[in-house]
């Protein structure tokens, strides 16, 4: 059997969290963290970009509201770039930005979730399991 943030060879599953937030931040790699994942976060997206390009990362999650580069202008470079492994990584939006205009520009743009903060951390749970199809509770 395998851990739930395991792929089937074992390795962890990588997943990059991206905001500018320190307190967001800290809190959602302590959740990922602590259910597995092997966890990687950047505050703003330029470093983001820098580790996309550096690893091997399975799972974004992004805020859009970031100084310097947005969470959007992110997202269009990872979907728009060279690099097929980098353009099919799975971006889960994570920010304030709730209207039905924010997450539709966020989905047109190729993000595959968006949760609106402040959120739960259960509701972050089922949105990265159903991204990796891996059933909640699994071992």
């Amino acid at each position: 059997m395998r851990e739930v943030g395991s792929q089937m060879n074992d390795k962890p599953k990588s997943v990059l969290v991206v905001d500018d937030n320190q307190d967001v931040r800290d809190l959602v790699v302590h959740f990922l963290d602590s259910e597995g994942f092997h966890v990687f976060s950047a505050a703003d997206g330029e470093k983001a970009l820098a580790i996309l390009n550096a690893n091997q990362i399975d799972l974004v999650l992004l805020d859009v509201m970031m100084p310097g580069l947005s969470g959007l202008d992110v997202l269009k470079e990872i979907r728009s770039g060279s690099n097929k492994n980098i353009r099919e990584i799975p971006v889960m939006m994570i920010t304030a930005k709730s209207s039905t205009e924010d997450i539709d520009k966020a989905l047109a743009l190729g993000a595959n979730s968006y949760i609106v903060k402040p959120f739960r951390g259960n509701n972050v749970r089922e949105k990265v399991h159903a991204l990796f199809a891996t059933p909640i509770g699994e071992k």
